[in-house]
């Protein structure tokens, strides 16, 4: 039988990103999806 992977313990990360740092990302996500949403599309091949 094949020897399993040992889990790692599900802990809290010793970093967090800043209220600022997430906005930011929150934004360009919001950005990324409106100009892939708006962006023309090419039908299927």
């Amino acid at each position: 039988m094949a020897e399993q992977l040992a889990l790692i313990e599900n802990t809290t990360p010793e970093w967090q990103l800043d209220e600022r740092s997430v906005e930011v990302g929150r934004r360009g996500v919001a950005e990324a999806r409106r100009a892939l949403r708006d962006a023309p599309h090419k039908e299927a091949a």
